[in-house]
């Protein structure tokens, strides 16, 4: 605003006026763009996440927030899934109610709106994550992760789930990939297994993924996927009769 100011008393002629002001506006964004590129967060949003996780998983090495910096976009689509460097390939919703897993997992009824199998398929799944305070679904045949937060679920859990989902989804985009076919509403069964192999995996990875990524410089106790107020649910063992 200075310069320009400055300049106003010198500048007279339209395209005078015009080449200062293209001048002064890229000299703006260009600055902007190296103290956004000179912040280094130690938050796990998002993208970061992506950043971190994928190269974690693949390459048993964790980013340091500089590093992670330097190959942060500034632009970034909310909810993407990146494998590194890679075009998005899926995305994840955080913090859905039930019912929203529950409509990936078995369609509604285009009339009544029921869910179709919804409580046998419900019952593997908390089975499967009765360890977890989470539950993941991923919609293969859209593409879409599915996160839903039991209650309580710290900032170390939000993070485990998004590395399960971008490794689940990663996985079955290579599978997609090798056999050459697209995935389809009837892979249940597999996609199951691909969730349970995945989440073991993981799990048995995740203490020391989390104790170096707090030696590495990041606070891995700040909650920062949730770019709104998410919904939680709470289940209950139920008696025997």
């Amino acid at each position: 605003m200075l310069a320009g100011s400055v300049l106003v008393s010198y500048v007279s002629s339209p395209i005078a006026t015009w080449t200062c002001l293209i001048l002064l506006l890229s000299i703006h964004l260009a600055m902007n763009r190296a103290a956004v590129r000179a912040v280094s967060m130690q938050s796990l949003n998002r993208q970061r996440a992506n950043i971190v996780f994928s190269t974690f998983l693949e390459q048993d090495k964790v980013l340091s927030p500089k590093e992670v910096s330097l190959r942060e976009r500034i632009f970034e689509w909310d909810g993407v899934l990146r494998w590194g460097s890679s075009s998005p390939f899926a995305t994840a919703r955080v913090g859905l109610p039930l019912r929203d897993l529950l409509t990936s997992m078995a369609p509604a009824h285009e009339k009544t709106g029921s869910i179709r199998d919804a409580e046998a398929r419900v019952v593997r799944l908390i089975q499967l994550y009765s360890q977890e305070k989470f539950l993941v679904w991923y919609d293969a045949p859209q593409r879409v992760g599915h996160i839903v937060f039991k209650e309580g679920a710290a900032a170390k859990c939000q993070l485990k789930a998004w590395a399960l989902v971008l490794w689940i989804s990663h996985r079955h985009l290579l599978a997609e990939e090798s056999k050459g076919a697209h995935a389809t509403s009837a892979m249940f069964e597999s996609t199951l297994d691909l969730h349970r192999t995945t989440l073991q995996e993981l799990s048995s990875r995740w203490p020391d993924c989390v104790s170096r990524l707090g030696t590495g410089g990041w606070d891995v106790d700040i909650a920062s996927l949730e770019t709104r107020s998410g919904n939680r649910i709470r289940l209950q063992a139920s008696g025997d009769d």
